[in-house]
């Protein structure tokens, strides 16, 4: 006990006055809890399950499983991204499909669906610098207010494992900056474009035949300009009649043309007040519907239409998409965009171990730390020899493999945490390996 100090007393129990100092302590004490416990309560611990720069590793394949019809096909995307870490095809949500369909105008074959669809990755300038897109080009699509071909952008699941309850997605997409002029308003259903799509499925269990959907579509007003608007309806190709639920316009958000833009979508499905389809642009909402959001027969969603280059207006239908993720939740907290919400790099791995295991002709080096942590996410760990990133891994573990017979040489390994805003965590303490 500091007796020198005169604030500082002994007293009984109640017959005592705190002193100034301890009580203004106090008070910037429990401030601070509640500030923190605020803080802490806007964000949720969700779960990254999918992401994807479409960057080196990733491919698309050839159209393949043409339709009886002869009016379509469809392409897988595959390969590990080596920007991320995850590998196409998608393994969540229980889908057997994650890839792209082609539904053309006209019957096509193998040597003529390039002339209506053309599905690449390439190597483009993204939103922050150099990236990899997914461009799709519908070139020909057929008469205006017709729609005609398309090319959805899709992961599909069989409706017997269950719904997809909470859900959220994001990318950055750009159209061209001619899209309005590609939409024709005086012309019947020839003023919009599509942006988003889910579907539900399983009359007969055909993932094909549902009882609801949600669409985000781009229209244009007769004044030329562009909007929004969002809704729940019956259309999703099953044996019911046509009903719309529920729709929401948003004239106030601008639909950005000709530069690159983050969408973000997430529902919360329920046939009671609870359930919840939200989207924002850039940050600003431009959908947050609350209430029942089932059909009549409560069927799952069988089809997740991420984006659909599908438009009523003229050809082509072009779209650019990178920075694609999927999360079980919204990852910075409910009813928040993370456009520009994450801005804090992760914790620095930690016990950075490496295990050596020598062979005939190649070394193999087994490295192991402790998981960082972020205040959204940690997206996955960037692995470093000597200074040059290696690889990239979304666990806490890593296998290297060095070419060639023991020469004596010393190999420093170093990992960043990285999170899916592109935050990266300083390097961790160095492990050596002498092979």
């Amino acid at each position: 006990m500091n007796f020198d100090n005169p604030e500082v007393q002994l007293c009984l129990p109640r017959t005592c006055r705190i002193p100034r100092s301890v009580r203004y302590m106090r008070f910037y004490t429990v401030a601070l809890l509640v500030i923190l416990t605020i803080v802490a309560s806007q964000t949720q611990a969700a779960k990254i399950l999918f992401r994807s720069n479409f960057g080196s590793g990733v491919a698309i394949t050839a159209p393949y499983g043409f339709f009886p019809t002869g009016n379509g096909a469809w392409q897988q995307i595959t390969g590990t991204d080596k920007d991320t870490g995850h590998s196409w095809p998608i393994n969540a949500l229980g889908a057997n499909f994650s890839g792209l369909q082609l539904i053309t105008v006209d019957p096509i074959e193998p040597s003529t669906i390039g002339y209506y669809i053309n599905n690449t990755i390439r190597t483009i300038t993204g939103p922050f610098g150099t990236a990899n897109e997914l461009f799709q080009n519908v070139k020909i699509k057929g008469d205006v207010g017709e729609g005609g071909s398309q090319s959805p952008f899709m992961i599909t699941r069989p409706s017997t494992i269950g719904d997809v309850k909470d859900l959220y997605i994001s990318y950055w997409i750009k159209y061209p900056a001619d899209l309005a002029s590609k939409l024709d308003s005086t012309v019947s259903s020839g003023n919009w474009r599509t942006q988003f799509e889910f579907k539900t499925g399983g009359y007969d269990s055909n993932i094909g035949t549902g009882d609801y959907r949600v669409i985000i579509n781009i229209l244009k007003d007769y004044d030329g300009s562009l909007y929004w608007l969002t809704r729940g309806d019956s259309q999703a190709n099953g044996p019911i009649p046509n009903v719309t639920y529920w729709r929401e316009e948003n004239r106030v958000v601008p639909v950005p043309v000709g530069a690159w833009f983050k969408f973000e979508v997430y529902w919360h499905r329920s046939s009671g007040s609870d359930g919840r389809f939200w989207a924002a642009i850039n940050g600003q909402e431009i959908a947050d519907y609350r209430g029942p959001n089932m059909g009549i027969d409560n069927l799952p969603i069988t089809r997740i239409m991420p984006h659909n280059v599908y438009s009523g207006g003229y050809g082509p239908v072009e779209s650019h998409i990178t920075g694609f993720e999927v999360w079980n939740g919204f990852p910075c907290g409910t009813g928040v965009s993370c456009y520009n919400f994450d801005k804090i790099a992760p914790t620095v791995p930690a016990s950075l171990t490496g295990r050596l295991n020598k062979f005939a002709s190649f070394g193999s080096v087994t490295l192991a730390w402790l998981p960082s942590s972020d205040a959204v996410g940690v997206a996955n760990y960037a692995i470093y020899r000597n200074g040059t990133k290696i690889g990239v891994s979304i666990t806490p573990n890593f296998i290297d493999t060095i070419s060639g017979p023991p020469q004596g040489g010393l190999y420093s390994y170093t990992v960043r945490a990285v999170d899916a805003a592109g935050n990266f965590s300083s390097a961790s303490l160095a492990t050596p390996i002498v092979y």
